[in-house]
């Protein structure tokens, strides 16, 4: 399933944020084509497991989180080389048993 996370990040420098990256990228497929968003895909958790797995780097009431799913039915520009073929190939729905 894919989900989009969401951050504002203002309590640090912006290069102090490295642990919140890797655990992102940790969660499975991701891209970040926007600056503070992410769209990560992950089998294993949901929304609620994403966002606990994440808030451990962020700074508590300061920094912003937010973890959504997404679905199929997207639109995006100028998003870059390659992203529409990267989320064609995305598993958006409950993985078939």
């Amino acid at each position: 399933m894919m989900y989009l996370v969401t951050t504002e990040l203002t309590a640090r420098a912006a290069d102090q944020y490295g642990d919140l990256e890797r655990a992102v990228k940790a969660i499975g497929n991701w891209s970040n084509r926007v600056k503070g968003q992410w769209i990560v895909e992950s089998n294993r958790f949901n929304a609620a497991q994403i966002r606990d797995l994440l808030k451990p780097h962020i700074v508590a009431d300061k920094d912003r989180l937010f973890v959504g799913r997404i679905t199929r039915n997207w639109a995006g520009t100028n998003m870059g080389t390659g992203f529409q073929e990267w989320m064609n190939r995305r598993e958006f729905d409950q993985p078939k048993r």
